[in-house]
């Protein structure tokens, strides 16, 4: 299909923003961006016009640590759920994602999700590989896990789930572990991120091969005034740091801290939403642990988050009224992860060649409509 969507308010990239703009989809591609909409110049009688009467136009949104929607979890998933996965996560402008598998499995676990999804590609929003939250974390910071599935690193385990995929993009190792250095390198040298969470890491314990810190705040040390621990270490700036900005897992006043003191081009919007997002409040099971869903709340019975259920749409709202600008956002949601990933080239601007994933939303960033590959969805 060809959309020529008009009178949008754009934001481009993080810096630029157009009040007034027009952009073209020709097939899965933006082919144009005009900076006014009364700038038009061409025959465009094969377009459908869409005339957005201001709205926001926007990059998809890259959620790279999820663990599922809806009763649906990556850990067990077939490709027919990864389908029903796919559309649900679209239909909230989140158009590419990492499947999160667990620390609640086991190796073979392992072994068998990484088979399971090593076709897949997404049907909606787009499969971007695989993210292991495990199995070489720290007891000492468990979050909802058991403690006989944290694992001591152990490369040889690695080097056989790597020969089990091709579509493994992360891994979350605590970085304090004895052998967790071999495996941090021979990862780097797969070219597969190294994030260091689950983990009571120094900054003495890291090395020239990890590339960020998973879910900042949660199941690390906290702030220290003299042990450098990972959060310290965030505050650097020479890191990526995954952040869960729903206003409970890190609270309002310590997301404000980040976004004023952290490079605004490090944080990563992340959900680690759980298999309970998109349901209505509850008693439900995750990770095998029985866990209940309030609000924007989901809390295991022996009192630990477990995950979240919001989505990225969600982090940004609660952004916005913290004061966050819309460009800054899109870095945060989208732009950001693309580059981390080495998909900045293809996704996460406004700008002719990239692909036409989009969210269109209002003022308040209430979704209106989406498109994936320059298709409509239909919220």
């Amino acid at each position: 299909m060809k959309y020529l969507l008009k009178h949008a308010h754009l934001i481009v990239d993080g810096n630029r923003e157009y009040l007034d703009g027009a952009l073209l989809i020709d097939g899965e591609r933006i082919s144009e961006v005009f900076l006014q909409s009364n700038k038009l110049k061409g025959d465009f009688t094969e377009y459908q016009e869409i005339d957005l009467h201001g709205l926001i136009v926007m990059p998809g949104f890259f959620d790279t640590h999820t663990h599922g929607i809806k009763r649906m979890g990556f850990d067990k998933a077939d490709l027919q759920q990864m389908d029903r996965i796919s559309y649900e996560f679209a239909l909230d402008g989140t158009t590419s994602f990492l499947a999160t598998l667990s620390y609640d499995l086991s190796p073979a676990d392992f072994d068998n999700q990484l088979c399971a999804l090593e076709t897949y590609e997404g049907k909606y929003a787009r499969f971007e590989g695989i993210h292991m939250e495990g199995p070489f974390l720290s007891k000492k910071h468990l979050g909802v896990g058991n403690p006989d599935l944290f694992l001591m690193p152990d490369l040889q385990m690695v080097e056989e789930f790597m020969n089990k995929t091709s579509r493994l993009r992360q891994m979350t190792i605590a970085y304090e572990l004895d052998g967790a250095k071999e495996v941090g390198r021979y990862l780097h040298d797969h070219g597969v991120k190294v994030m260091c969470g689950h983990s009571d890491a120094l900054y003495a314990d890291l090395d020239e091969n990890v590339d960020g810190f998973t879910h900042l705040f949660n199941a690390m040390r906290g702030l220290h005034h003299r042990d450098i621990t990972l959060v310290n270490c965030a505050f650097m700036n020479r890191w990526y740091c995954e952040l869960i900005a729903d206003g409970n897992h890190v609270d309002p006043n310590v997301l404000k801290l980040v976004i004023n003191n952290i490079d605004k081009d490090k944080i990563i919007f992340v959900t680690d939403s759980s298999t309970a997002r998109g349901l209505q409040d509850g008693e439900y099971e995750f990770m095998s642990k029985k866990c209940c869903k309030k609000g924007t709340k989901f809390i295991s019975f022996d009192g630990h988050y477990a995950g979240s259920v919001v989505s990225i749409n969600d982090e940004m709202k609660l952004m916005q009224k913290l004061g966050v600008k819309y460009c800054d956002l899109l870095l945060y949601s989208s732009l950001n992860a693309f580059r981390f990933y080495g998909l900045s080239d293809q996704f996460g601007t406004l700008e002719k060649g990239k692909h036409a994933d989009l969210v269109i939303m209002d003022d308040d960033l209430n979704i209106k409509d989406v498109y994936v590959r320059g298709n409509f969805i239909n919220v």
